[in-house]
């Protein structure tokens, strides 16, 4: 593969790159997100037949909701999520103080968002759906070819690229 340019070199600097993200979860949504707006072509690839949100609720901590909100969802995800100024956590045998997490106590009025995990995975996917990222569901990454350029390698036998980057 060619040598990863600076932060600059992938972020808007004219030069649009073929990527290609593993997984249509949260993380490769945001990313997604981002290297669309900065003018790359992207694929994400997922294994589901179907993209979903996989396991319950989580709590959002105030940088993931800092990028939530430079992405442009903020007033989105917080819709559907319940502000958490504070998290305590006591020994349920001794009473004793063992997570205390004052989130008033940062600058910036920061907080977390306790959010069910689908809600932040509608709010990413209709996003990146918005924008005409490409989504191919039901594919399996067995293998990376590198060379110049990166290939994916499918479960099927198909072969997916070339790619500037992958994810």
């Amino acid at each position: 593969m060619k040598d990863c340019p600076g932060q600059s070199g992938f972020g808007g600097t004219g030069i649009s790159y073929d990527i290609a993200i593993a997984g249509a979860g949260p993380a490769g949504l945001a990313v997604a997100l981002y290297l669309k707006r900065a003018g790359h072509r992207v694929t994400v690839f997922e294994r589901f037949d179907e993209p979903k949100p996989v396991g319950s609720g989580l709590i959002l901590q105030p940088t993931g909701l800092t990028v939530l909100a430079d992405l442009g969802l903020l007033d989105d995800i917080l819709a559907l999520g319940s502000r958490i100024d504070r998290l305590h956590g006591a020994d349920a045998s001794t009473g004793r103080t063992v997570l205390d997490v004052r989130y008033d106590a940062q600058r910036g009025g920061r907080f977390g968002l306790a959010v069910h995990r689908a809600a932040l995975f509608g709010v990413l996917f209709r996003a990146a759906q918005s924008e005409a990222i490409a989504i191919e569901t039901g594919v399996e990454i067995e293998a990376l070819e590198t060379g110049e350029r990166a290939t994916l390698i499918c479960g099927n036998g198909r072969r997916a690229g070339p790619f500037d980057l992958v994810v």
